[in-house]
């Protein structure tokens, strides 16, 4: 089967390997019909990670199941369209029973689709065909009706929006959220969009007047700024920090209101980032950052989706046939969709 892979940075190409198979029980093979490029792509693509190439490209994305394991097959019938949670997790450890199966104890090292290490053991979503080896964890049904471009980003981007606000919202209903723009450009977006839909009153701020007009259009009021300020001249009981840049990250823990949460989706690839820790203590601030909650996320967004609150379609920006996808993968946009 083919397969778009990082050679290098910056280079990627289509590459025969072998097309996997069922080996055991709990598995499932599906079928990539929709791949969504995460707001982390084009960086790992560029080689502005850690990540070293090569391995296989792409980890949002829905499909429809082609052949499971038999213990699965009343379950999960051939052509039943499916949600694939990116990180690869048994579901059953002491981990993923306590929710956080980005952590999963069965699995060592890193085990996402699509980067890094992940991508050499597991395999990408730009492939024809995609192993699922904890089947029953990992997969989540779709509707017949769902429009895959624009769920293709539910286990990831999208989920990260719960990750960011709902997860709050849900407890806290009504709480004023600011969202710093920028580089995680579509979880802005997503987080934007959902904290409208759960009725709070939000604040957006970017750069990007494409970005902002859109998140006007969900209802939050907007500012353009220039440059990113020290501080808002108003404190947030909820800040999202999607800016990506480090001045960004200040900006978000200098805004918080006392008690309230700062909720980071921006990845930093280094150790060495300080805060003002002092101010937040004296505040009584949290600060919340890691890894999406991928498998447990996306159920409570995909509810909100299905009920025409959340409205995911708009942030598509792009979408590209799988023959364009090579070419597609490099080029600017908030949010490209692959489709088959």
């Amino acid at each position: 089967m083919q397969q778009l892979t990082l050679i290098k940075r910056g280079t990627l190409e289509w590459r025969e390997t072998e097309t996997p198979r069922i080996t055991g029980a709990n598995q499932a093979l599906v079928r990539p019909l929709a791949v969504a490029r995460c707001d982390l792509d084009i960086a790992i693509a560029t080689g502005q990670t850690l990540f070293r190439a090569p391995f296989a490209l792409g980890h949002e994305f829905v499909g429809e199941i082609v052949a499971t394991s038999e213990d699965l097959a009343s379950e999960y019938k051939a052509g039943t369209k499916v949600a694939v949670a990116f990180q690869v997790a048994c579901g059953s450890c002491g981990e993923c029973d306590r929710g956080h199966s980005n952590a999963c104890a069965r699995i060592s090292g890193f085990h996402d689709y699509g980067m890094g290490g992940g991508g050499k053991v597991f395999g990408g979503a730009l492939s024809d065909i995609v192993h699922v080896p904890y089947a029953k964890h990992m997969l989540l049904p779709l509707p017949a009706d769902t429009d895959l471009v624009a769920v293709a980003s539910l286990s990831d981007n999208i989920a990260e929006a719960w990750k960011l606000a709902g997860f709050y919202l849900e407890k806290e209903p009504g709480t004023p959220v600011l969202v710093m723009g920028g580089l995680a450009s579509s979880i802005g977006l997503y987080t934007t969009a959902l904290a409208r839909a759960l009725g709070s009153e939000v604040l957006y701020l970017d750069n990007d007047k494409t970005r902002l007009a859109l998140a006007e259009s969900f209802g939050a009021q907007v500012e353009e700024i220039k440059e990113i300020p020290k501080a808002w001249q108003k404190r947030y009981p909820l800040v999202a920090e999607c800016s990506g840049v480090e001045a960004g990250f200040r900006f978000c823990l200098k805004s918080v209101a006392p008690f309230g949460t700062v909720s980071a989706a921006s990845v930093y690839w280094t150790n060495d980032y300080s805060i003002p820790y002092l101010e937040l203590y004296n505040i009584g601030a949290v600060i919340r950052i890691g890894r999406v909650d991928s498998r447990e996320m996306m159920p409570k967004v995909l509810e909100f989706i299905q009920k025409g609150k959340f409205p995911v379609a708009k942030v598509v920006s792009h979408v590209a046939a799988w023959s364009e996808a090579k070419d597609a993968w490099l080029e600017p946009g908030t949010k490209l969709v692959v489709k088959r």
